[in-house]
Parts: C-alpha cells; structure tokens; sequence
C-alpha cells in the first residue's frame, strides 16, 4: 500500500515565519535575584525584535515571573500554552570554572496541542527534557524545521548539577526525527562530553544524525562553525562584546538562522545576519 501523503497546510491557519516550542523557565540568581528565562522567550524576543512574525507553544506554572512573561509573549506573536504546578526552575552558580545549573523544580511533559499556525519555520527548544522524543514534523509539512539539542544533552535529577550528556542519550526515535531536520544547534557546551573540539564535536554530531542537517555548534564570544553538507566555515562576531548577562544569546542566534534559513538564506550568511543581531543585543545589555 503506498504511503499516505501529507496533509496540504490549511489556509485557515495563521501564518508566521518562526514557530517555537519550549518550557519556559524561572532561573534563580546567586545575587537572590530571578527572572523568567527559557530558550522559548529568549528566542522568541529576538525574533520579534528582528521584525520574524512569532508563534509559540510553552508550559508555565502560576508563579509571577512565569505570569509576566506569558504576557510578554503573548504580546510578541500568537501564543499557546499548558498550564503546570510549577515552572521549571533552574539556580544558576557562578564558579571558578563557569556557570553551573542546579535543577530545583523539574519539568512537565510539554504536549503539542495540535496545527494553530501555519509556519514557514519551527524551532524545537526544550531545557530540560520536556518534549522527550516528541516533535511532531508531520504537523507543519513544507516548513524548515530546527532544533536546540541543550535540553535532550542534559542530567535532569532536581537538586543536583546539570552536567553534559553524550549523544548516545539521545534516544533513537528521536534521532530519526532530528535526522530529517533542517537544521541542529548545541554549544560547545552542550557537548563537553562528547569531543573536546569543534571539529570532533562536529563529526561527531554529523556521525550521529547523519548527512542532512546543517550543524551549528556556538562557541560563545569565539562565534560558531557551521556545517553545509560537509563544508564547514567558522563565523566570527565582528567585535566582542563585554556583558555579564550572555543568557538566552544562543537561543537568539538559533532563532534567526532558522528563520532567515526558511527564506532561502544560505547558511554562512544567515549565521552572519544572526551573529550581527545578537551582537547588538548584547550591546543593548551593557548600556
């Protein structure tokens, strides 16, 4: 029996060029300070701000930060979202090595509630293990689809640290899945336990998920290198800059590759738009 075909997008269903799918996050400050946080909001701002219509699908909890920030992205684009105890809450410990998480309050399972928008572009972002294997691609066929690895390469048990997870954790229908994608990011963070360099990083990644995504691995103030088929290229921020808030700036770089890569950009130069973007953002912050 043949194969059924996919469903035609429906023309009654809101059109946006990025469509994000994440938890949103309360992360709690070594200063007592917290802030809504999430690479759904931090993409989503920058986004907006770079003029992409934005839809986003999220679960939050009741608490205030998670209330504010709801509004904010309701303001920002077309907006669904499951309702949970709790928010996902991470503390975040400054050290001599780095920055460290700490998982206080773990995630629910973020459900995908069915077609609202119609997407030229869909960025899976999960944190923390919230969407498990579960990114529906049959749901938004034609658009470019793009994924964060950060939350599937993590250790999720609450009340201890967050280390780096090897690829061999990514379970193997989700690997199937990410296989087809347009395009795949993690910092060279996220694969600490894989390679130590961006290079093996890279082959590594390429080994594992096979010849048809591009790859981005980000590698902070160093920029990124990109992967095209094989072809690989190192993009570089055009200057550094100094701010202690750098949260969410891989979020915001992934979000505008994947949205510009949904127009027809080539790689390099949607990473290069990117870089400029959040190059600006960061300034933004240290004004």
């Amino acid at each position: 029996m043949a194969p059924e075909s996919p469903p035609a997008p429906r023309s009654d269903l809101e059109p946006v060029d990025l469509f994000i799918v994440g938890a949103l996050t309360i992360d709690r400050f070594g200063d007592g300070t917290t802030a809504a946080g999430g690479s759904v909001l931090h993409a989503a701002r920058a986004a907006a701000a770079n003029g992409y219509a934005v839809g986003v699908v999220t679960i939050a909890g009741p608490e205030p930060e998670a209330t504010m920030a709801l509004r904010e992205l309701g303001q920002l684009g077309t907006l669904h979202v499951q309702r949970a105890d709790h928010t996902l809450r991470f503390r975040h410990l400054e050290t001599g090595h780095g920055r460290e998480l700490v998982i206080e309050e773990p995630a629910a399972p973020l459900a995908w509630p069915g077609p609202s928008v119609h997407p030229a572009a869909i960025l899976y972002a999960p944190v923390a293990g919230e969407l498990g294997a579960g990114v529906r691609r049959q749901l938004s066929d034609g658009a470019m689809h793009g994924a964060i690895l950060q939350g599937w390469l993590r250790s999720l048990e609450p009340g201890h640290r967050v280390d780096p997870q090897p690829l061999s954790a990514l379970p193997a229908g989700l690997v199937d899945k990410l296989a087809g994608f347009g395009v795949l990011f993690a910092s060279a963070e996220d694969l600490r336990a894989v390679a130590a360099g961006s290079g093996a990083q890279l082959d590594a990644l390429r080994a594992r998920l096979g010849p048809t995504p591009r790859l981005v691995v980000t590698d902070g103030s160093r920029g990124a290198w990109l992967d095209d088929g094989g072809h690989r290229v190192r993009v570089v921020p055009p200057v550094t800059v100094t701010s202690r808030h750098t949260v969410g700036a891989g979020d915001a770089f992934a979000a505008l590759i994947t949205a510009e890569l949904a127009r027809g950009t080539a790689l390099r130069a949607a990473a290069e738009l990117a870089t400029e973007a959040v190059v600006r953002l960061l300034q933004a912050r240290s004004t």
